[in-house]
Formats: structure tokens, sequence, C-alpha cells
């Protein structure tokens, strides 16, 4: 059985600067959220055209998560990013996990993503 995997934070590798990401990489960190599923973050990156593949990085993570690196590729260009993920209760069955929405924007801070 596989663990459900809710999303903690993503953030760039330490040699990557965050001009350097394509508009699309940029536009995927914007709509994603604390609390995303495994599937609603694959969801996103196919409706913004980008190939991902999550794989488990080999260094722990922080406060009892685990390190993944999501790379993200569209046309030829690869972006990596280090998303940390918390694994919660293993899943029983065809029962679906509750649905996680994105959290209320404030249309002022649009300028910030």
């Amino acid at each position: 059985m596989a663990d459900r995997l809710d999303l903690v934070a993503l953030a760039l590798p330490a040699d990557c600067a965050p001009e350097s990401l394509p508009p699309s990489v940029a536009a995927f960190m914007a709509a994603c959220w604390p609390g995303m599923s495994r599937a609603q973050l694959m969801d996103r990156a196919r409706r913004l055209a980008l190939r991902a593949s999550l794989r488990v990085r080999p260094e722990p993570g922080p406060d009892g998560t685990r390190l993944y690196a999501l790379v993200l590729i569209i046309g030829g260009v690869k972006a990596e990013l280090v998303a940390h993920v918390r694994c919660l209760a293993r899943r029983r069955g065809a029962r679906r996990a509750k649905v996680s929405l994105p959290p209320v924007r404030d249309v002022r801070q649009a300028g910030l993503f």
C-alpha cells in the first residue's frame, strides 16, 4: 500500500536562482499550496504543460518530513525543485482522500507571486 503524501513546502536548490526559472515553472510554484496531495501536484503540473517526476532524495528532511526531487520539464528545459513532503497514514482500499482546496488568495498580493 502507498503512503498518502501531503506537500509542506516547495523550495529551490541552493545553486538555483529564482530568476533562472522558466515562467511556467514560476506559475506552477505560485499555484501550489501546503496540504496538496501528490495527485493534485501532478495534475497542476499537467495543466501547465509540464512533465513532472517526483523522486525521493537521500538526505533526511526537517521535522519529520521527507525531501523529494521534483523535476519539471518543458520544451527541453529542465528545472529541479525540492519538495518537502509529509507522509501520512497508509491508504486503505479504494477510498478517496479528502480533497485539499487552495487557500483564498488576497488580490493585493497577486504581484508577489
